[in-house]
């Protein structure tokens, strides 16, 4: 039992880390598959709750258009998993390049949730943000 949470909780973590490289890789249909069709949550510029995958694409796609990813990281992350549903709470650093050819860091928080169907995990909400004001990391 201990065995298989682990096992889950990785593939969780897996999910991010999937996500993350669809946006790295400029892959759209990857992300868009990464996510439930009822998806619901905040994203850094919302306003609105988003409700479904298309307001989800509509941020998707402003993000691709406009960002310009080189890596990230992530510092520390709490899997919670209770039956079919799983929160991930995760601080960590998306690397982009800037207009004038730098490198600058996004640092973003975020909870996001899981809901397995078929024995498959994937994305169903997010709350994700970007520090203000970031320090260092565990501050």
């Amino acid at each position: 039992m201990l065995n298989q949470q682990k096992n889950e909780k990785q593939e969780l973590l897996n999910h991010i880390h999937q996500i993350f490289q669809a946006f790295l890789d400029r892959d759209r249909d990857r992300i868009r598959e990464l996510h439930t069709d009822d998806w619901v949550g905040f994203l850094g510029p919302s306003k609105k709750i988003e409700r479904g995958i298309d307001d989800y694409m509509l941020n998707a796609d402003l993000s691709l258009e406009n960002f310009r990813g080189t890596g990230y990281e992530i510092h520390d992350s709490e899997i919670q998993i209770e039956g079919d549903l799983g929160l991930v709470f995760y601080v960590a650093s998306y690397f982009m390049e800037t207009e004038d050819g730098k490198t600058g860091i996004v640092p973003l928080r975020s909870i996001d949730i899981f809901r397995r169907r078929d024995g498959k995990w994937n994305q169903a909400g997010s709350h994700i943000s970007v520090i203000p004001n970031a320090g260092k990391w565990g501050e």
